[in-house]
């Protein structure tokens, strides 16, 4: 009798055991597949996907009568490698034609910010930032628990001796996208409607800096019954302007002037610590955009920014062609706490 009972026991537990591995296993499934999954439900420049013109403003939310920032998006797409995308904005302006194995690129102006053009691939590829991200190596949050998943990821940067930390974030909800954050990269995904057989954020949010928003607003989207094909010829193809990413070390031996920090004192806060910088230099090799990231002291930050436009740095190029560079620049500090 005894026996009996032992093994009707041990069937029971190695049933709720077995339950309790099945139900891990799948959330972990799930998870992993998480970003798929929410690509696919949203990305409108996916194979399969019908013809459509998209019509997007970009402006800052948070100073409407700045108007630097104010921009124009256009596109008519037919197919991923057929389509015209145009882009006007105060100080840049393109007009980038895809016809399968053929591109040509005009454009005006010697330097595509980084604020638009994160604005513009938010729109139209939000999955390139998510190629290849496993939620599940993450450690925190570490289940997808009701309609929200939020996952960060911490990694070194910097040269040794002097070494940071800065985090990814990837942000779910409802199963699509509620916000990516990636150094040089910042969306928030909102106002989600109805196309075709997809759910397509109206607004994209990023956030250049603390009290600065942008915002760009789809005013038009509408699927097209048939596209005019003469707006994908091309006559002279041309390499469109690139942006690479250089390591820190890689930018370093690049550059033509680049003076030690001034680091001022401070009335509070850590007088001794590092930070990370993500800086844009054009093609010529100015810097144009510096954007802080980790700090142990945002003053120090502001600090190291506003000299940073001064650095100077070889014009880099690929194939022969000049490109604009992106870098993180991570720096060791040391001031005195002066009060006020």
């Amino acid at each position: 009798m005894f026996n009996r009972r032992f093994r009707f026991l041990a069937v029971i537990l190695g049933a709720a055991l077995l339950t309790i591995v099945d139900g891990c296993a799948a959330r972990q499934d799930s998870l992993r597949n998480l970003p798929r999954r929410a690509v696919a439900r949203s990305e409108i420049t996916s194979s399969g996907n019908p013809p459509f013109r998209l019509k997007a403003r970009v402006f800052e939310v948070t100073n409407p009568d700045n108007h630097k920032y104010d921009a124009e998006i256009d596109e008519v797409w037919a197919a991923p490698r057929e389509w015209r995308r145009t882009i006007q904005s105060t100080k840049f302006q393109e007009v980038l034609i895809t016809n399968v194995n053929r591109v040509s690129e005009q454009i005006s102006g010697d330097y595509y910010p980084l604020w638009l053009h994160t604005l513009v691939n938010a729109i139209f590829e939000p999955g390139v930032r998510l190629k290849g991200v496993d939620l599940t190596k993450s450690d925190d949050n570490p289940e997808p628990t009701g309609p929200a998943t939020y996952r960060r990821f911490g990694y070194h940067v910097g040269i040794t001796p002097v070494q940071n930390t800065v985090v990814d974030w990837y942000c779910f909800e409802n199963g699509l996208i509620e916000s990516i954050g990636v150094p040089g990269y910042e969306a928030e995904y909102d106002s989600y409607q109805n196309f075709a057989k997809k759910r397509v954020a109206r607004k994209i949010q990023e956030e250049i800096e603390p009290g600065t928003t942008l915002e760009a607003d789809i005013v038009a989207l509408d699927e097209l019954g048939s596209v005019d094909k003469s707006a994908f010829l091309i006559g002279q193809p041309s390499d469109p302007l690139r942006t690479v990413f250089a390591d820190e070390q890689t930018l370093r031996g690049i550059t033509l002037n680049s003076p030690p920090l001034q680091w001022p004192t401070i009335q509070d806060g850590k007088p001794i610590g590092t930070l990370s910088i993500y800086v844009c230099v054009d093609r010529q090799g100015n810097v144009r955009e510096t954007y802080g990231l980790n700090s142990d002291n945002p003053y120090m930050t502001d600090a190291a920014r506003k000299q940073l436009m001064y650095w100077k740095f070889k014009p880099l190029s690929d194939n022969g062609d000049p490109v604009q560079v992106e870098s993180i620049l991570t720096f060791a500090y040391q001031t005195r706490v002066v009060p006020n």
